[in-house]
């Protein structure tokens, strides 16, 4: 049963945005009789999503399965046939911010840059019926506000079909940043293309405001907020961003820092080149469970026991993922033990 904050959330959201494709379930219609009762608020948001045209008839369907992908389309084209929000409504920030970093990740099938009806549908379903997108190179960036005024900024993180997100990957440096420490130049690159406009967003938001991102995107988002605090921060798979000095500057930031067992991007770049990682980890382990900062002996066993797991279960099957420490770091591989989590 959904509370009552996000029982208001959800249905404003769908009534001002989906107009009669929402409004025949509350209601009834000549097509078939649905009043809503306490108790199937889950039911009714989400037949109305799903039957929602700009979706598809598959876009937003329920699981109450702990699952795991190692498909390669899941870690190499993450928005390209991907459901959102499979679980219902997101009953924690955690959850909604796994999702809004993914669905980042929706890009038109012939440039780069955003599908802004595919990602405008799925956000109108989910209670955020305004937002704006930040486009320039290698950097994209959106921004919603749902109708309770939460506001999320997400990046997208590398996508391995354009080269200037490689370059900015692989652009290790650490050069000096203005708000203390050094940072991976390179994030640093790509962050900047976007900062002006996406800080003139912000000034406009008075409610509670969360940022989020997978990947590079993880390390653009730790980077505004180096320089804008938000309410809190939400990153999956990130990489280090910067030096001890940058991490001490952000200590009245708070930080949710998602690791997936295996993941290899969450471990780079190396300590030797003078990087640190923000925070402790939420890991999430080889049965998909969590744990908060575990210590390294007990992540060293899981690790191996994942990695040998997944070398009878997957590496050989065709369209999977060579190895574990490339799979984990898919954008569904943190978005599925949330969503068990809520379920």
């Amino acid at each position: 049963m959904l509370d009552t904050v996000t029982k208001s959330f959800f249905f404003e959201g769908l009534r001002a945005t989906m107009g009669s494709c929402f409004s025949p379930l509350l209601s009834g219609s000549a097509e078939g009789e649905v009043s809503y009762r306490e108790g199937e608020e889950s039911r009714v948001v989400w037949t109305a999503c799903y039957n929602h045209p700009k979706l598809g008839t598959s876009a937003l369907t329920m699981s109450s399965e702990i699952d795991y992908s190692p498909k390669r389309d899941d870690l190499y084209s993450p928005g390209k046939n991907a459901r959102f929000f499979d679980a219902g409504p997101p009953r924690s920030e955690a959850m909604l911010c796994a999702e809004m970093a993914r669905l980042v990740y929706c890009r038109s099938a012939s440039t780069f840059a955003f599908d802004e009806e595919r990602i405008g549908a799925v956000l109108k379903c989910v209670g955020f019926a305004n937002y704006q997108f930040f486009e320039t190179g290698s950097t994209h960036c959106l921004l919603a506000q749902g109708v309770e005024g939460l506001g999320v900024i997400a990046f997208r993180g590398t996508d391995v079909n354009d080269p200037t997100d490689l370059g900015d990957d692989a652009d290790l440096l650490l050069s000096p940043w203005k708000q203390g420490g050094k940072v991976h130049q390179g994030f640093a690159n790509a962050f900047t293309e976007v900062r002006v406009d996406v800080e003139n967003a912000l000034r406009r938001i008075t409610d509670r405001v969360l940022f989020t991102g997978h990947s590079l995107g993880a390390a653009m988002a730790t980077l505004l907020a180096s320089v804008r605090k938000p309410d809190s921060l939400y990153t999956f798979g990130s990489p280090k961003v910067g030096d001890a000095d940058f991490v001490a500057s952000l200590k009245a930031v708070p930080n949710q820092r998602y690791v997936d067992c295996c993941d290899l991007v969450a471990r780079m770049p190396p300590d030797v080149f003078g990087f640190a990682h923000l925070g402790n980890a939420h890991y999430i382990d080889s049965n998909r469970r969590f744990t908060f900062n575990p210590n390294a002996e007990m992540v060293d066993i899981d690790q191996i026991t994942a990695r040998e797991k997944y070398l009878v279960e997957y590496a050989w099957k065709d369209g999977n993922v060579a190895v574990r420490d490339l799979a984990d770091h898919a954008p569904i591989n943190y978005v599925l033990p949330l969503s068990a989590e809520q379920s």
